[in-house]
């Protein structure tokens, strides 16, 4: 299952292990009870997510 959320408080990336700040956008994907978070960077590089133009925006999402 994959889940856009959005820091509350502080939050390490599982990819980067870097500190993502409270109301920043994330990524987590559960598997077999193994939760994986990863900031918007490394769901961008990792190809979980993608940026998209709607109504003319560009739009971040999670879900394809």
């Amino acid at each position: 299952m994959i889940r856009g959320c959005i820091v509350i408080g502080e939050l390490e990336c599982d990819g980067c292990q870097r500190t993502m700040e409270h109301g920043e956008q994330y990524l987590l994907i559960e598997e077999d009870r193994k939760k994986t978070r990863l900031c918007v960077h490394c769901a961008l590089k990792k190809g979980c997510a993608k940026y998209i133009k709607e109504k003319g925006e560009k739009t971040l999402t999670f879900f394809q």
